[in-house]
């Protein structure tokens, strides 16, 4: 099984607390709804190990799917519009990156 990391700022403007509700109140219900991505663990950064300087993302989420493939075509879909574009309007400097288990 894939997993889709997620590594993102939040956008100017959003606070942390506000933010991190929303995630359980609205993303994480989301994602019961998809088919292509499951089990979303979500991680805020707490700086860098051995230097005292912030991360370069502020939160992680890991995301098992069903490869780069199911979760195009699924989030292609116009339905989940909103869903990606509620997401983007609070987060800045999103990088995706799928990755194979090897071990």
């Amino acid at each position: 099984m894939d997993r889709l990391i997620v590594m993102y700022n939040l956008r100017e403007g959003q606070s942390q607390a506000v933010f991190e509700q929303w995630i359980r109140e609205v993303d994480l219900p989301g994602y019961a709804k998809l088919t292509a991505m499951r089990n979303p663990a979500y991680y805020r950064s707490a700086g860098l190990l051995g230097e005292n300087k912030p991360a370069p993302y502020a939160y992680t989420v890991v995301i098992e799917t069903d490869g780069p493939e199911a979760v195009e075509a699924e989030m292609g879909d116009p339905k989940w519009a909103g869903f990606i574009a509620d997401f983007e309007s609070r987060t800045a400097d999103a990088t995706y990156v799928i990755a194979k288990r090897i071990a």
